[in-house]
């Protein structure tokens, strides 16, 4: 899901329980991923990926046909190197247009194209050794929250065995047999239904305070504000933007957490950004950080 969709740490009593995606985003995942699984499909019909059991038996790159496992270099006499440095030139023009280059395999002089040839697959030892180091058990992945998600075609799947803190963008529909993505998805395990039915909690949190008239005046000469009148609802003002981002900075919360206190969340967000952009917020943030206040 969208960044908007990510849950601070924290104890599972403060996880949201409910997350959104606007439809055209959950609508543009859904074309990315189908996309993808034609082009996986249609390579699963035409895989050159050998297995590792294959490589090892010796046979060849099923792109080229030339051998991944031939005899090593030490083992070739003269002729031989001759005859194998012949066909790599002759390989190496017959895929000039592929501008990637070759490569081979250590002890082995067979020359292969870094564009049309898929590399020797890892072994199961390798694949461990990777394994553990991409994820260590200090870096353990909770997967024991429940999702209940709603489809952008309005069907809804249960979703067992996720991670507590965010939900898959897209997910595979039982009832359409094609992948959709995900508009809405609640978590319904037991530690997701302490406290507010799966509501977002509406008030500010007991510790927090909010700008000071003195700590305002520290830093209200950085926002530029409207002085024409404008047509429409009234504007949020620039100070109620400038508490809204900072209690979102200060608590970890998404935008769509935001206590309705501080007004709509989109238009806090849309104004934040404005702020970015400018250096404006760079500034009021660096400034009550010199004040010695928490940002």
């Amino acid at each position: 899901m969208p960044d908007s969709q990510q849950i601070p740490d924290g104890s599972s009593t403060a996880l949201p329980r409910v997350l959104h995606t606007p439809r055209s985003t959950a609508l543009l995942s859904e074309s990315w991923a189908q996309a993808e699984d034609a082009k996986r499909r249609e390579r699963a019909g035409n895989d050159r990926q050998l297995t590792h059991e294959a490589y090892a038996a010796g046979e060849p790159c099923r792109a080229c046909g030339r051998a991944l496992l031939g005899e090593p270099v030490l083992d070739t006499d003269e002729a031989g190197l001759a005859r194998i440095d012949a066909d790599n030139a002759e390989f190496r023009a017959e895929h000039a247009a592929c501008n990637m280059g070759v490569w081979r395999l250590e002890n082995n002089r067979v020359e292969h194209c870094h564009l049309c040839c898929p590399f020797p697959p890892l072994s199961p030892a390798q694949r461990d050794e990777l394994r553990q180091l991409l994820y260590p058990p200090s870096l353990h992945i909770d997967r024991s929250a429940t999702w209940r998600v709603e489809l952008t075609c309005q069907h809804v799947e249960t979703l067992a065995g996720h991670s507590p803190r965010y939900v898959e963008s897209t997910v595979q529909c039982t009832e359409c047999a094609v992948i959709r993505g995900v508009v809405k998805a609640v978590r319904i395990d037991d530690q997701a239904k302490d406290g507010d039915d799966g509501s977002f909690a509406e008030g500010l949190q007991p510790d927090h305070q909010r700008l000071t008239d003195e700590q305002w005046s520290w830093i209200k000469h950085i926002v530029h504000t409207e002085e024409e009148p404008r047509r429409g609802r009234p504007r949020t003002d620039v100070r109620t933007i400038v508490d809204a981002a900072l209690y979102k900075t200060r608590t970890g919360i998404t935008w769509r957490e935001l206590p309705t206190e501080f007004g709509s969340w989109q238009t806090a967000l849309r104004r934040h950004r404005q702020l970015v952009e400018s250096s404006q917020w760079d500034e009021i943030t660096r400034t009550l950080a010199e004040r010695d206040l928490p940002e």
